[in-house]
């Protein structure tokens, strides 16, 4: 799945901006991860090539390729939370270890990605 990026919105403030280092409007990306929050706006995790992968309001983007690679499945949490990425991504507390740098989470995380991007 691939999105193009129209505007640009602060995920903490929500105000518009012009710029920001990791993203930039014209620009598309591959999508790693679509969540969907009880209450709040539905957030894509995008590939950055420059930044570490993030998450951002769809409300940003525009589909360019609706197609999902075969590795995603989709996590419906007991709060509400609806997650749609690689199934390996999915396991509770996957995104805490990898940005903890824990070397199973990193690793699936490289073998997981490499699939989405060959696929996307």
């Amino acid at each position: 799945m691939r999105v193009r990026c129209l505007r640009i919105i602060n995920p903490v403030t929500g105000a518009h901006e012009e710029r920001r280092p990791s993203i930039k409007v014209g620009e598309e990306y591959v999508v790693l991860e679509i969540v969907a929050s009880p209450g709040r706006d539905v957030r894509l995790r995008l590939h950055l090539t420059s930044a570490v992968p993030s998450l951002w309001s769809s409300a940003m983007f525009e589909t360019v390729d609706h197609s999902m690679p075969s590795n995603w499945g989709a996590k419906v949490s007991g709060e509400g939370f609806l997650s749609i990425g690689p199934q390996n991504w999915l396991e509770d507390g996957f995104w805490e270890r990898y940005f903890d740098d824990d070397a199973r989470a990193v690793n699936l995380f490289e073998r997981e990605l490499s699939t989405t991007l060959a696929e996307s």
